[in-house]
């Protein structure tokens, strides 16, 4: 039998979420009106600490916007991202030409006529939002391709988005987002009429949530605009009414398929003229899912961590995977909390009580003693997941690109793990100058 590798001090047991689940007592933490006040908590810090283009309530974004404000916000976007005098390498680790940035650059003299107002559309599939409206990599180091500075984050489908401008080749728009402003695909967004129906789509009390890692709608020949659509963790999905429920996709096709042992869900598609069109697709029942969100309890909270137990470090969600911030994003979206997109964000919006660590080792301690397992852990531009003490040494579990060891004579191995791992809190960080759990700057302690 083949064996998994795994972290220093972690034993293969603590690989099932049982290990960490059954001492728990699994009382609900929060009611359904109890997270509704805990997201319109959030709402109120990101607009308190200036930080709505992370964190926007939509149906509050200005309308008074412009030429000159949105090229001052297009300018923000890519500018607290790279700085275009600097040197950069796309994901093969080849030189970025001064001319390549030119043209990139260029694209963002948008035509102010093209968008004379907000406009307003829904993401027809997932979609990469960037801080420059291209696919090109804008990489730091030669080997650092999968961490593409321009990638903002991924957003799921269905998402709603404020259309402010359109790039100059006119293959992109410029939106904003509940949780980032940046560049969209127009091939991935279809208009619609105004901001309520836009965000209506996922207003419902029929929906499914995924609660897998992933999934995606059934593969359609003859129905293309509603196959193989992806969804990950945390993602609505509306459900098709039963009073419209239908034998087969599409309808009176002879090779359509047929609705058993599926799940029929309401899809954003778009017309001719790009706009909204909801067509029903299919997905299996066979997968992950579940009508309406999980409880909100630790044990939950603990199982959805771990089925992505395994799966690679993605910047950005860019292959469609997860970072540290997306990770803990989805496991809480699965309960219907939405928290912002980035680590620092997460940290300093979060209404969970919150504790600050200093450098005694021995403070940290203490206040380990009062989390538990599911309570969540900062450093410095990083969030993990903490699980709990065993045999005197705690353990989280986190997406990292890995950590430090020393050998047997003492010096320093840097260890690239890039994936989703169980890791004791005392290991070295991959510089190896301290550990993570020296590095703590807080927790927040769910309930």
């Amino acid at each position: 039998m083949h064996k998994i590798k795994i972290a220093p001090d972690v034993e293969e047991e603590m690989l099932n979420s049982s290990f960490w689940t059954d001492e728990i007592k699994n009382e609900k933490l929060l009611s359904a009106a109890e997270i509704k006040e805990f997201k319109q908590k959030i709402d109120k810090k990101a607009a308190r600490e200036n930080k709505e283009e992370y964190y926007s309530d939509l149906k509050k974004f200005t309308q008074n916007l412009d030429e000159k404000k949105i090229a001052a916000m297009i300018d923000n976007t890519y500018t607290r991202k790279i700085d275009a005098e600097k040197i950069y390498y796309n994901l093969q680790g080849n030189l970025l030409s001064f001319e390549k940035k030119e043209e990139i650059l260029a694209n963002l003299k948008f035509n102010s006529a093209a968008v004379t107002k907000i406009m307003y559309g829904i993401l027809i599939r997932r979609s990469a939002i960037r801080a420059l409206p291209t696919l090109t990599t804008f990489a730091s180091e030669k080997e650092s391709g999968d961490q593409d500075l321009l990638q903002l984050t991924a957003l799921a489908c269905g998402s709603t988005a404020l259309i402010m401008a359109e790039s100059r080749d006119q293959n992109w728009y410029y939106v904003q987002t509940k949780l980032m402003r940046g560049w969209i695909k127009k091939d991935n967004i279809a208009l619609t009429d105004s901001l309520d129906t836009a965000l209506s789509y996922l207003d419902t009390d029929s929906f499914l949530v995924v609660t897998g890692s992933r999934v995606e709608t059934e593969p359609n020949p003859f129905a293309p605009q509603t196959a193989n659509r992806f969804f990950q963790m945390g993602d609505k999905i509306p459900l098709v009414d039963q009073k419209e429920r239908i034998g087969e996709i599409p309808e009176n096709h002879p090779h359509g398929q047929s609705n058993l042992g599926n799940y029929l869900v309401w899809l954003p598609t778009k017309d001719k003229d790009n706009n909204l069109k909801l067509k029903k697709g299919l997905i299996a029942a066979s997968n992950d899912l579940k009508e309406g969100f999980l409880t909100f309890n630790r044990e939950n909270i603990i199982k959805q961590a771990f089925k992505m137990l395994g799966e690679r470090y993605d910047w950005g969600g860019k292959y469609r995977r997860r970072d540290c911030s997306r990770f803990i994003m989805d496991i809480f979206r699965s309960f219907g909390i939405k928290l912002p997109r980035n680590a620092d964000l997460q940290e300093k919006l979060s209404p969970f009580e919150n504790y600050n660590f200093s450098g005694d080792i021995k403070k940290i301690k203490t206040i380990l003693k009062k989390l538990k397992a599911g309570d969540i852990l900062h450093l410095p531009g990083h969030i993990m997941l903490y699980l709990g003490e065993y045999s005197n040494k705690n353990y989280l579990i986190h997406a990292a690109s890995g950590y430090g060891e020393l050998d047997e004579k003492g010096n320093l191995i840097s260890k690239s793990i890039r994936s989703v791992f169980i890791m004791e809190l005392e290991q070295l960080l991959k510089d190896g100058k301290k550990t993570y759990l020296e590095k703590f700057s807080s927790a927040s302690k769910i309930k």
